[in-house]
């Protein structure tokens, strides 16, 4: 259980990572196209279409890796002023909340990401895609979802409400 839990703990070291780099790379192309189209040196005409993907995944991978941290935006007001029973409570309810709205949100994107395998659909702007690729990152997202509030789940009613920053496995 050990390992497991350091192999969840390193793929979320790993998206943080990755977001950060893709963060860095979208404002490194941003700084380079001015640049060049302010020297008269032509343009990336690619790199609009891309930092358009890279911001979608970073934005869909980031909140589980935010979740996870526990970094994502709550209020603790009520959980702090209330006994921790009743805590536990609002707490687990919380997250079975999200754990089902992740579900839907994981089952709806496999849908439509098998019917786009299914229709071989391409997204076709500068760069030519296949449109599964953009509807897998919201599925895996969604797992990740479903997998962190599922552990929160069982964090509330084994040791009451987290609130602090960081919770790892």
């Amino acid at each position: 259980m050990r390992a497991l839990a350091g192999l969840y703990s390193g793929l979320h070291a790993l998206i943080g990572l990755v977001c950060g780099l893709l963060i860095g790379f979208i404002a490194l192309s941003i700084t380079v196209d001015v640049v060049m189209r302010n020297l008269k040196l032509g343009s990336l005409s690619w790199a609009m279409e891309v930092n358009e993907y890279a911001l979608y995944v970073v934005t869909a991978l980031g909140a589980p890796w935010a979740l996870y941290r526990g970094a994502h935006v709550r209020v603790d007001l009520l959980i702090r002023g209330v006994p921790r029973a009743i805590g536990r409570w609002i707490e687990a309810l919380t997250d079975a909340i999200g754990l089902f709205a992740s579900g839907v949100l994981l089952y709806y994107a496999v849908a439509v990401a098998r019917a786009s395998i299914r229709d071989n659909a391409r997204l076709i702007k500068i760069l030519i895609i296949p449109e599964w690729w953009v509807y897998a990152v919201v599925a895996a997202a969604s797992l990740l979802l479903v997998i962190e509030f599922a552990r929160r789940f069982g964090l509330a009613w084994k040791e009451g409400p987290h609130l602090s920053v960081a919770r790892p496995v």
